[in-house]
């Protein structure tokens, strides 16, 4: 009786394994991005709006926050990209249903008695799990610039559902 295990099935496992867990890694990669980016969305917000010294900032509040974070060598934080998170958090309040029990703490930590903001119209939304586990970062960047709710839901079903590429998206 021949054994099953050849080397040409070793090699052939081992590049299947490679395969599955390097595309894992990437989903669990911009998963990250993608929490770190609302986060930090979410914290300008806040911050405009009850930040105890913002006046002292003014119209530069940006800016300024993106100058101090370049200067502690921080990547993808220029005020243009700050500008996209904050307008992330807006359009998709509901990925913070996705945050694990510890950052779900320090929101509320962060925001004391403020209120949670929900979006405007909760039922044409998809769940927050679901807007990170299938769609990247760079398709929500190009999904925040539709307005209309409505439109843009058709449009993240569409990415979804036949597997756009940001290209396809554009188009």
């Amino acid at each position: 009786m021949k054994n099953g295990l050849t080397f040409e099935n070793l090699v052939k496992t081992i590049q299947d394994v490679h395969e599955h867990f390097s595309a894992q890694a990437g989903k669990a990669i911009n998963v990250s991005l993608t929490m770190r980016n609302w986060m930090i969305g979410f914290y300008i917000y806040e911050y405009e709006q009850k930040g105890s010294d913002r006046a002292r900032y003014g119209h530069n509040l940006i800016e300024t926050i993106a100058d101090r974070l370049q200067k502690a060598n921080m990547k993808r934080v220029s005020a243009r990209e700050l500008r996209r998170y904050r307008q992330f958090y807006l359009i998709y309040p509901q990925i913070r249903d996705s945050l694990s029990p510890k950052y779900q703490t320090k929101l509320f930590t962060f925001q004391k008695t403020s209120r949670i903001r929900e979006s405007s119209s909760p039922e044409f939304k998809l769940s927050g799990k679901t807007i990170l586990e299938k769609l990247s970062f760079t398709h929500l960047i190009e999904l925040i610039k539709i307005d209309d709710p409505v439109k843009r839901l058709f449009y993240e079903t569409e990415c979804i559902r036949g597997g756009w590429s940001v290209r396809e998206l554009k188009r």
